[in-house]
């Protein structure tokens, strides 16, 4: 084997030196997933944002799909509303809203439940392509039931309506309010939603709060 003499050994360890051997920091934005952000609709889904509070939020089940509707910021008069669906990654789409329910700005992304963050990207905004339905109520009535909701016994004003639609068919939809449950996603003279069966589908609230903070970091 052959050894190199020591000052052979001392120039080639400082040509090793210097910029080549330097490592760069990799801005955090580099290191986050990158995600494609889908459409959403250019119009509120859920509940009147007029009368919701800053920082209220609830969680609901509808069937496998388990989500929440948060207001987490303010800007003027509009609420920055983020859904998210509750899976992991999080799935959340932050909402700029204006009080007639108009979506001025929207962003995604997408949360990990160890706190690793994606990209936030930008939503296109949709025309609301969602179709009303045709039939008219025929008939209510309300009375009281009681649901135990995230360890509390609420006390709900129910509702039952009946409709009937062009064809003379009859379906029924039955809601439970309170009045403290948040409005965001569905409220009424009652207070917010606590349980809707309508068909085959029951969106019911697994959970609900006044100290939403915003999951996205969106930009300035």
């Amino acid at each position: 084997m052959r050894f190199l003499p020591l000052p052979g050994m001392a120039i080639l360890l400082w040509g090793c030196g210097g910029h080549a051997s330097r490592i760069e920091k990799v801005p955090e934005e580099l290191l986050r997933p990158k995600v494609a952000a889908p459409k959403v609709a250019d119009r509120h889904p859920f509940g009147d944002v007029a009368k919701v509070r800053l920082g209220q939020w609830a969680t609901y089940k509808d069937g496998e799909r388990t989500f929440t509707v948060a207001a987490v910021a303010a800007a003027g008069d509009s609420l920055w509303i983020e859904l998210i669906e509750e899976t992991d990654p999080r799935v959340v789409s932050a909402r700029l809203i204006s009080p007639d329910g108009v979506v001025t700005k929207a962003y995604y992304g997408e949360v990990s439940r160890s706190g690793v963050k994606s990209t936030v990207e930008p939503q296109t905004l949709a025309q609301d392509a969602s179709v009303r339905s045709g039939a008219k109520e025929s008939g209510r009535e309300a009375d009281e039931e009681t649901v135990p909701v995230a360890g509390k016994e609420l006390k709900c004003r129910r509702v039952t309506v009946r409709f009937e639609d062009l064809e003379g068919r009859l379906t029924k939809e039955v809601t439970l309010w309170h009045k403290d449950v948040p409005p965001v996603y569905a409220g009424g003279e009652g207070g917010g939603l606590v349980r809707r069966t309508a068909a085959a589908s029951t969106v019911t609230l697994v959970d609900f709060g006044s100290d939403a903070k915003p999951l996205l970091d969106l930009p300035k």
